[in-house]
């Protein structure tokens, strides 16, 4: 493929090598030769029709959904414009043009933090575009055709190829100039801190990383890092001085850490402030995983942020001091979370299919209500929360409510399982079982309603994030 560089750095234009006979011609570009570009994967792909005269765009992504694009015209002619948007780039606000045709069979590739947009200059025009991100409607932005400050010569376009009037769709006739959008595009990588890298919620957050395009983090766990070692943890931090550090190492044996109390709050609190500290010396925005255990259980009702704490147990104490470390960085995200679930470690689901093959029947608790938490789908909405300056507390479950045995028999049900769920007190469970389990709140009910003011969106309900789950792990053969 021949790569011919643009005004604009990164931006190139793109010619694929054909072979032709008699016959016709071949043409292809490959994977690899993409992601020499910057090009993550191929995401979508899509078309379309336009009209002489129609202009679509400028238009763009915010993070953590933004998007590389190849394009190209297979039927017709358009003038391709893109508009460099990052904000330390020497050519930021600057654009260029690019004719592209099916005649000349040329491509466009477009890095992330550029607008994009073309003018159709035939009738019947199919454009093509590959991207490299998801489509996400509550991130899709744009600038406005005529920014002044941008100073594309439309009149002269017009002009030149014969077009009496422009063709634009109500949302592109309102976008706002440049220099009134709030926009993040730098040509310099934001960096990533993992901590509990090799955890169910640190696996799924490097893959959401990735899957969005953002290869450059940190992934640390206990064999890389001791957190409760704070001149090793601050001089880690301060050496790779990320942009965001997601917190996940924590001590989350609740029945052990009645136990074990020093050493749940060793890693829990000491460990936490030692990374909150280490956050602060480098600026860095963190997000902190806190649970439902830092509530007593007897509210009536669902719990909100504001909601006095009072934890039953030493693992609930241990992660509310936690929070309190974390409260002292002003760029802290605090996610309450519970019954948690992911690909990369044990959990309840596992736990109840591996006894299903040995167990005809299982006592479960029918008391304790709350909301089980897919990691994946936390993952998600947490890369999505590094994004912003939001900051403060909030709840995060997925939605809907079940107690542990109505989430057990669910489990069954859609594994077509036989094992039967046997409803039990607290109290119960404990006398058959003969156990010795630390106190636990009865009510985990969390409101979300914080989560959805401030404009992020909602996990999935529990059922479906299950089923999922499920699936993925049957692809593991799992069981």
């Amino acid at each position: 493929m021949e790569k011919i560089k643009t005004e604009l750095e990164g931006a190139y234009i793109l010619k694929e090598k054909r072979f032709g006979d008699s016959r016709g011609f071949f043409e292809s570009t490959t994977i690899k030769e993409l992601k020499d570009l910057g090009f993550n994967t191929i995401e979508q792909v899509s078309k379309s029709l336009s009209h002489k005269g129609t202009f679509r765009g400028l238009h763009f992504q915010n993070p953590p959904y933004t998007q590389a694009k190849v394009v190209r015209c297979i039927k017709g002619k358009v003038l391709d414009i893109i508009v460099d948007m990052r904000k330390d780039s020497k050519t930021y606000g600057k654009y260029i043009c690019v004719e592209l045709s099916q005649k000349e069979d040329n491509m466009l590739y477009v890095p992330r933090g550029f607008a994009h947009g073309f003018l159709s200059l035939k009738d019947n025009t199919i454009f093509e575009y590959f991207v490299d991100n998801s489509y996400n409607p509550k991130y899709e932005d744009g600038i406005s055709y005529n920014d002044p400050n941008l100073n594309i010569d439309l009149e002269s376009i017009m002009t030149r190829y014969k077009i009496n009037k422009l063709e634009l769709s109500d949302k592109d006739k309102n976008r706002k100039n440049l220099k009134d959008l709030d926009t993040e595009f730098y040509i310099k990588p934001k960096k990533f801190l993992i901590t509990g890298a090799k955890g169910q919620l640190g696996y799924d957050i490097i893959n959401e990383l990735e899957k969005r395009g953002e290869f450059n983090y940190l992934g640390i766990d206990i064999d890389s890092l001791d957190i409760t070692d704070r001149e090793k943890t601050i001089e880690l931090i301060k050496k790779y001085n990320p942009d965001v550090i997601f917190h996940c190492a924590a001590y989350t044996n609740v029945d052990k850490a009645e136990i074990e109390k020093d050493l749940a709050y060793k890693i829990n609190v000491i460990g936490t402030k030692n990374v909150s500290d280490a956050a602060k010396l480098v600026n860095a925005k963190i997000l902190y995983m806190s649970t439902d255990y830092i509530f007593d259980g007897t509210k009536d009702g669902l719990y909100t942020e504001n909601d006095k704490p009072n934890p039953l147990n030493v693992y609930g104490f241990t992660k509310l001091k936690g929070e309190e470390e974390i409260l002292t960085n002003p760029k802290h995200f605090i996610t309450r979370i519970s019954w948690v679930f992911g690909i990369n470690g044990k959990n309840f689901i596992q736990t109840m299919l591996k006894l299903s093959n040995t167990y005809d029947e299982l006592n479960v608790v029918d008391d304790q209500i709350g909301s089980p938490t897919y990691t994946k789908d936390l993952a998600k909405l947490l890369v999505e929360m590094s994004y912003t300056d939001k900051y403060g507390i909030y709840n995060v479950t997925n939605d809907n409510y079940c107690s542990w045995a109505t989430f057990a028999n669910y489990i069954m049900e859609i594994n077509d399982k036989k094992t039967k769920i046997n409803y039990v007190s607290t109290e119960e469970y404990i006398k058959l079982s003969k156990s010795n389990q630390a106190v636990r709140p009865r009510n985990s009910k969390l409101s979300k309603d914080k989560l959805v003011e401030n404009g992020f969106t909602m996990l999935p309900d529990y059922e479906d994030a299950t089923k999922r789950y499920c699936k993925e792990l049957k692809k593991r053969l799992y069981f």
